[in-house]
């Protein structure tokens, strides 16, 4: 399980003032350039990107549609991964799959894909369905977050987990059950399957994040002899 956390920058001088040394031990840095106004996230990618060269960056815009904090037409989408992919490289570009259909084939031959879909409210009934078309499509990364409203949402989505990643032993699943409810998802990724696991470095950008100190206690404590 490799270890994700979240920068939210929500201002150039926010991104002047991101301290590398705080994510030590962080496997990868996803860069949520939702909590940015779209004039400026251009302008901010090279500062980033140079404040965190020793780590793999996500390139991520997460709209209003899937509990991000921008609304977007699907060109304008498009345009920000093709011109983000084109200068900067990044490690994954994550596309929200179920809202922009069409991204996926225009930038796959960009870079690493994380195909991504995200339900705030629910467990969704059709899980195993979208769970198979974002399979079928074979990106880097499958991601599928979901809000669960009972205990047996959470072991649900970890069974699924497991039963598509062992089906499917060469893709690359994350999910996670969000929510207090949902740390267990979170904590135990290697249990189910799941290749990643999102941690917060001050504030959490998404329900039920545990901090970056803590999820790699609970790492050293599971990879212990």
């Amino acid at each position: 399980m490799k270890i994700v956390v979240s920068i939210t920058p929500k201002s150039i001088e926010e991104v002047s003032a991101l301290s590398p040394e705080n994510y030590k031990g962080a496997d990868l840095i996803e860069w949520r350039a939702d909590y940015l106004p779209v004039d400026l996230i251009l302008e901010a990618a090279p500062l980033i990107f140079d404040k965190f060269s020793n780590h793999s960056l996500i390139f991520t815009i997460r709209t209003v549609e899937e509990g991000g904090n921008i609304q977007l037409e699907e060109e304008t989408y498009l345009r920000l991964i093709e011109d983000i992919s084109k200068s900067y490289t990044p490690a994954y570009l994550d596309v929200q799959y179920f809202t922009y259909p069409n991204v996926y084939a225009q930038v796959v031959s960009l870079g690493q894909v994380v195909l991504s879909y995200h339900d705030f409210s629910q467990l969704p009934a059709d899980f195993s369905q979208r769970c198979q078309v974002l399979t079928d499509l074979k990106p880097a990364i499958v991601k599928i977050a979901v809000m669960p409203q009972k205990e047996m949402d959470v072991l649900q989505l970890m069974t699924w987990t497991r039963e598509f990643k062992t089906q499917n032993p060469k893709q690359a699943y994350v999910t996670m059950a969000m929510g207090s409810l949902g740390r267990l998802s979170r904590l135990g990724a290697d249990l189910s399957g799941s290749a990643w696991s999102f941690a917060s470095v001050g504030k959490a950008s998404a329900p039920g994040q545990v901090s970056l100190e803590d999820l790699l206690q609970v790492r050293r404590l599971l990879d212990a002899d």
